[in-house]
């Protein structure tokens, strides 16, 4: 085995490693086990369409910045979560979370008229400035982690659209059949979280690469952190 290929595998293994970690911080803790109420969960997935939102724009000024092959690789992953599958009867991913707030009560206008929270803000233009300024692949690594930390294949105990579509089951009764968002996204992180190693292949095969790899996925990770952890105090307010 060439030396090029086990620098791949310790990069695509590190990166894993981290997603993992992620379960294990006290900001996630604290959010997969404040229990869950009717309004505590509507304001979950409204603080989500706000991060759906933010993946789009961030994907976008990813793309705009990386060569010609990894910008077709990048609309591929888009096509789904902008114009949804036709074939399989599924809807572009922002409204999936429409769809989804219906179980717990919430209405399409519910959606336009929400203000995002002043931590939910921050995140998603810290999101913004990973994409924007950051060097296309250190760029790419921040949005690509997210996609590896959401996946079943990844992370041991399951993404996070699992482990809430789970509470949401177990807590509030509601069926992943009436989930829309959480459903399509256990399904569809198992092919995007392979992305960023299809790129590291050709890009990210020497030390200073990976270090940008690396950089990009734990910058990215850590406004994940406290995204979630925001939400996290928000939730349990509201569950009294």
């Amino acid at each position: 085995m060439t030396d090029q290929i086990l620098m791949l595998k310790a990069l695509e293994a590190e990166l894993f490693a981290m997603a993992n970690r992620q379960f294990e911080t006290a900001e996630y803790r604290h959010l997969l086990s404040t229990p869950l109420t009717i309004e505590s969960a509507r304001h979950y997935v409204k603080q989500r369409q706000h991060f759906v939102f933010n993946r789009r724009c961030c994907w976008a000024a990813v793309q705009s910045a990386a060569p010609f092959d990894i910008k077709k690789l990048i609309w591929e992953h888009e096509q789904d979560e902008l114009q949804g599958d036709a074939e399989r009867g599924v809807a572009d991913h922002y409204t999936l979370g429409i769809q989804e707030g219906a179980s717990v009560g919430l209405t399409p206008e519910d959606f336009e008229d929400d203000t995002p929270p002043v931590s939910v803000e921050i995140a998603c233009y810290a999101w913004l400035h990973l994409a924007r300024d950051k060097p296309w692949l250190e760029a790419l690594a921040s949005s690509c982690i997210l996609e590896i930390a959401n996946s079943d294949a990844v992370v041991k105990s399951g993404g996070i659209s699992r482990s809430m579509g789970e509470k949401m089951r177990d807590e509030l009764g509601i069926g992943f059949d009436k989930q829309h968002s959480n459903a399509e996204h256990v399904v569809a992180e198992l092919e995007h979280a392979t992305l960023l190693t299809v790129a590291a292949r050709t890009y990210g095969v020497t030390a200073e690469a990976q270090a940008q790899i690396l950089r990009g996925a734990q910058a990215s990770l850590n406004v994940d952190r406290m995204y979630r952890g925001a939400l996290a105090r928000e939730m349990e307010a509201l569950a009294g």
